[in-house]
């Protein structure tokens, strides 16, 4: 019986054991997991007012009030502005249009002009006033900063950055706070100290040329073009007039280019396009929050159409507007705000055989304008004269006369106990960039400490209403 007993005890000594270290690990994988969340939590960035961020889906983010950049665990970072909670992704650029600097947070690459690659995390700030810059923020995702940076053929220009999104087929995506454009061609950017050839990923300095694809690799399928006779370029050209499909997003403030994929396709002048496009096309269209803007070609040597016009259904009713066949450019007015139109672009020719007119359609635009951005913040409250002060922020360039807001708060102590909600019409005079407002709250016997919150509900103006629904919650203690 001794030696079973023995048996038994070893064989429970080692379970025990086992269970034992087992727990420690699980202990200790908790405590780091612990240990990072906390830690990551704690983690917190001031954003300042005047900066522009964008969000995880690319929607850029105006910071008219200072806000707070969070980091989580999980490595993504939070903007918490105006009571909202915004995903940026795992990496943020902040470019603060006041003293032009740029702050950048994640994990993301230097390339220095010897050729070192510098790993950075969590914040890197750049002065504005710094030498030319380069980085890469992930696989075809890349940041150039310099004062100036322009196209070898200098259709693009930019200032301060410029953020550079490939897509798989050595296409890209350029933007910075007043740029939004892609490229239809291989692309190089010249900046004071490098240049960069976007679709071979290739990062030239005086003495020192990078292969980007090389750093956390790329998949990039790009393929270097095999130089071509010159005569074939006309019909290159043509070619990207041929695919007139426009779809633009008023997201930014900048350039939707017809693209179709035509790797000798390019953004080119409209003076290149009137020497080569032979035929009537779109060129881009541009939305702000009332108007769209739309460059086109009338080619027509031999007097052919009868008429040329763009159709655009505003609210379900068409509009006809004719078309200048002299002129490149055209803007459709008066629209509404954060509103998708559809506008069509036709020509009309007799056909010489029935002698019937004949309606054809050489383009047609899906595109959404700006919506306006309005922000409120509440800046002094009396607890003498009882007096709430708040100041409502406008969007700069959309004409409006009146905004609606509304304080509202749970009131218990009052004569009549229950929801209050305090309605204020405040008119809005030309040129007005914030409009200043007060609420006496001597009426109502609020009780310390309790949520009170002001909203915007809506603006009024000539191109109609438009819901806002932005808000600031606070609590005025007593």
């Amino acid at each position: 019986g001794g030696i079973m007993r023995r048996k038994y005890d070893i064989r429970n000594k080692r379970t025990f054991i086992i269970i034992l270290i087992l727990s420690i690990i699980i202990i200790g994988i908790f405590s780091l997991f612990i240990y990072k969340y906390k830690h990551a939590g704690k983690v917190e960035y001031k954003v300042s007012t005047g900066s522009i961020v964008q969000d995880n889906s690319k929607n850029y983010v105006e910071i008219a009030e200072d806000a707070i950049l969070k980091v989580k665990w999980s490595g993504n970072y939070y903007l918490i502005y105006q009571d909202r909670k915004i995903n940026l992704g795992k990496k943020v650029i902040v470019y603060d249009t006041i003293s032009n600097g740029i702050k950048l947070y994640g994990k993301l690459y230097e390339i220095t002009e010897s050729g070192k690659i510098v790993e950075h995390t969590g914040e890197t700030s750049i002065r504005n006033n710094s030498d030319a810059k380069f980085y890469k923020l992930d696989d075809r995702e890349y940041l150039l900063v310099d004062r100036q940076i322009v196209s070898e053929d200098k259709s693009i220009d930019a200032s301060n950055y410029l953020l550079v999104e490939l897509d798989k087929m050595g296409n890209a995506k350029l933007s910075n706070n007043k740029l939004n454009l892609k490229t239809i061609k291989p692309t190089t950017l010249i900046t004071s100290k490098y240049t960069f050839d976007i679709a071979n990923e290739e990062l030239k300095f005086d003495t020192l040329d990078v292969d980007l694809k090389k750093i956390i690799g790329s998949t990039n399928q790009y393929k270097k073009e095999e130089k071509k006779e010159e005569k074939e370029d006309e019909s290159n050209v043509t070619e990207i007039a041929n695919n007139n499909q426009v779809t633009a997003n008023g997201g930014g403030a900048g350039a939707t280019t017809v693209n179709n994929n035509n790797e000798n396709g390019q953004y080119i002048s409209i003076e290149e396009l009137k020497r080569n496009v032979k035929m009537t096309s779109l060129i881009r269209a541009y939305a702000s929050m009332s108007q769209i803007d739309v460059d086109y070609v009338v080619y027509d040597p031999y007097n052919e159409y009868k008429s040329i016009y763009a159709e655009i259904n505003k609210n379900g009713t068409i509009e006809t507007v004719q078309i200048v066949r002299t002129d490149t450019h055209m803007v459709f007015e008066g629209l509404s705000a954060d509103t998708s139109y559809k506008i069509n672009f036709y020509y009309t020719t007799i056909d010489e055989e029935t002698e019937q007119l004949v309606t054809t359609s050489f383009g047609e635009l899906n595109i959404h304008t700006k919506k306006p951005q309005y922000s409120v913040k509440v800046y002094k409250i009396s607890g003498i004269t009882n007096m709430l002060y708040y100041k409502v922020y406008l969007q700069e360039g959309y004409e409006i006369d009146t905004v609606d807001v509304t304080l509202s708060f749970d009131c218990q102590a009052c004569q009549v106990p229950g929801h209050v909600g305090i309605n204020r019409q405040l008119s809005v005079n030309s040129g007005d960039t914030i409009i200043y407002d007060q609420i006496s709250l001597a009426d109502y016997s609020t009780e310390s400490n309790i949520p009170m919150t002001l909203t915007i509900n809506s603006v009024n103006g000539p191109h109609g209403e438009i819901a806002v629904g932005s808000y600031t919650t606070f609590r005025i203690g007593r």
